[in-house]
């Protein structure tokens, strides 16, 4: 438990990344100093990866972020000093308008879902028949199935 001895100041406040911070005044460097953040977890800091980056904060020693399979960094000397906003990029285009001859989709498990503010939802819609609608569309870009009760 953190006690305030000395009656330092303190400050709480939600920066422009979503990330809570829980500051203290330091008297001696006449600074405000960082005693706790939050989320812990790196990945819960919104757009901590880029676009078609996947992250796992369980890698030791290298970036949390990924590139998903079929697409590669968009900028490799700023992720070789793990800055990973740009993201990635598409290896090869899609061949968007012909019925999505070629494209297709792979699963990605245990990933959270980003901002889906915008998404069409197909309530009753088969993952199969979710799959023929993304293809039909140049927009879309993935779908997911949800469970979801009332």
């Amino acid at each position: 438990m953190f006690r305030n001895y000395d009656c330092s100041p303190m400050s709480r406040l939600l920066n422009v990344s979503g990330v809570i911070q829980h500051m203290v005044w330091d008297h001696t460097t006449r600074t405000w100093s960082n005693f706790w953040s939050g989320p812990r977890d790196q990945c819960d800091n919104y757009n901590r990866c880029g676009a078609f980056d996947i992250c796992n904060y369980n890698v030791v020693d290298a970036t949390i972020c990924r590139c998903i399979r079929g697409f590669a960094s968009r900028s490799p000397t700023e992720w070789h000093m793990r800055n990973t906003f740009d993201g990635c990029a598409r290896g090869t285009p899609l061949q968007c308008g012909g019925g999505g001859d070629g494209d297709g989709f792979y699963v990605l498990r245990d990933v959270k879902l980003p901002e889906i503010h915008g998404c069409s939802v197909a309530v009753a819609a088969m993952l199969e028949e979710c799959d023929q609608r993304c293809l039909s569309n140049c927009s879309c870009m993935a779908y997911a199935g949800a469970d979801i009760h009332d």
